[in-house]
């Protein structure tokens, strides 16, 4: 395994809980997501190669001035465009603002209450006794560093979702993207197929009305004419629908489909193709593995906050008093809860049982990113060698088998046949080739999404936590 596994939650960390830090992070607390949200931004750029940070600061319904709507379409203008477009990437933005301020929230001192009441005589004497008293608890001195760290702890995984969704985000664009292409390479070779059906039927006509040629041959001729026009109409409509896929991604699906797929400048490939390789830069660089790592951390500092309920719950009181007889008096107590019936043992074990069910997701989480790189890895080799077949030896093969059925049918060599056979093997030949492009091209996207985002080595670290930025 590539992929090292966390230490498991019997061998947990020593948390040291200090007061003085403490204070410290709450003062420099601020309820602005903008750095959270930069930092994502980084995290995906580095990774997509695409600016994030200006999109993310524009409406998402704002149409992105990325793309006018009607020039050639690259994949990484359709990025650009999904980028700020897309609603539910939006939403991973939404949660870090929540979780931003939930980390606030866990830093701030809990309120004081205040009571007081006023005595009225009903006797008839004179005097009015007054009672004024405040209440403010205590426990927060040992339980905020805890609280602190599970808010940090979940900032940090908002931060890496959002970022690793931008990773996904562009996966599918991309893929969508290849889908369009290929399917308008389908929609001209069942164009252009039609042609040639069209112009075989033409000159078995008229060899027919030479008195060379039956009419049955006009006949298998005319169903091999109509079976291009059904085929030509269904790669006409399923360019459509790939074009609506690619526009839903990039969060424009009511957008206008009189617009083309331009083809992607050369497409980065790893420096090698090697698994151990390739699962190494994974388990680098990966998001999804560093984001459910802060919420093993998220769970190590519930455990710890867990613990706490075997401890007393102290409240501090201050109160002053006036009698009857005008005599005043300050009252300091205090209220203490002793865990006597519930120690805090239930909490402590569904807290332990929760750490370990977020162990266990990163391993399987770590375990699906194995297979997948290796998985990917192989289709894109498979596809990559048959394309280089089917273009180097199949297409040529087929394209000159029909060039010499076609004279030799004009010359009467030959029958009808063969030269159906002939145009049926060039254009099984050609779509075997484009779909065959096709699963390349999506493999080494998934590839690419499979190891973090991309194939080059990022020194950078993935996120910082709050605690250290104080």
């Amino acid at each position: 395994m590539f992929i090292s596994r966390p230490l498991s939650p019997r061998r947990l960390p020593h948390h040291v809980r200090v007061f003085l830090p403490s204070i410290l992070l709450v003062s420099c607390a601020s309820l602005d997501p903008q750095p959270d949200i930069e930092t994502a931004a980084a995290l995906a750029s580095s990774r997509t190669d695409t600016a994030t940070r200006e999109p993310w600061n524009q409406p998402v319904d704002t149409p992105s001035t990325a793309w006018n709507g009607h020039d050639p379409l690259h994949a990484d203008v359709a990025l650009a465009v999904a980028i700020q477009n897309n609603p539910h990437l939006r939403l991973e933005l939404a949660t870090i603002a929540q979780r931003r301020a939930d980390f606030v929230q866990a830093g701030l001192l809990p309120n004081p209450t205040i009571g007081f009441s006023i005595g009225v005589a009903v006797d008839g004497l004179s005097g009015a006794p007054a009672l004024v008293q405040g209440l403010q608890t205590l426990t927060w001195l040992w339980t905020q560093p805890d609280r602190i760290a599970i808010a940090d702890a979940t900032l940090q995984s908002a931060i890496l979702t959002a970022a690793e969704h931008a990773v996904t985000l562009a996966e599918e664009v991309g893929i969508a993207h290849a889908a369009v292409l290929a399917a308008d390479e389908l929609h001209t070779l069942e164009t252009a197929y039609r042609k040639i059906a069209t112009s075989t039927l033409r000159l078995i006509q008229a060899r027919l009305n030479a008195g060379e040629a039956a009419a049955l041959d006009v006949d298998r001729a005319e169903v091999d004419m109509q079976s291009s026009r059904t085929a030509c109409i269904k790669s006409l409509r399923s360019l459509e629908q790939k074009k609506l896929t690619l526009l839903k991604a990039m969060g424009w699906p009511g957008h206008t489909l009189r617009w083309s797929a331009a083809e992607p400048s050369a497409a980065m490939r790893p420096a090698t193709d090697s698994d151990h390789a390739l699962l190494e830069l994974a388990a680098s660089q990966h998001l999804a593995l560093a984001s459910h790592a802060a919420i093993i951390e998220q769970h190590i500092a519930s455990y710890a906050l867990a613990t706490t309920k075997k401890l007393p719950e102290v409240q501090f009181t201050f109160g002053w008093q006036r009698n009857f007889r005008d005599r005043q008096a300050v009252m300091p107590g205090a209220r203490i809860t002793i865990p006597l019936f519930d120690d805090g043992s239930p909490a402590i074990a569904k807290a332990n049982a929760q750490l370990e069910m977020s162990r266990l997701q990163w391993i399987a989480t770590a375990n699906q990113i194995e297979y997948n790189v290796r998985d990917t890895a192989s289709r894109w080799r498979q596809a990559s060698a048959q394309a280089v077949i089917t273009a180097n030896n199949l297409v040529p093969s087929a394209t000159s088998a029909l060039r010499r059925s076609q004279s030799s049918y004009a010359e009467g060599v030959i029958d009808l046949t063969v030269l159906l056979l002939a145009q049926e093997q060039l254009i099984a030949a050609e779509r075997t080739f484009v779909l065959q492009r096709l699963a390349e091209n999506t493999a080494l996207i998934q590839l690419r999404r499979a190891v973090g985002g991309t194939f080059r080595t990022l020194a950078t670290p993935l996120v910082a936590s709050q605690g250290d930025d104080s």
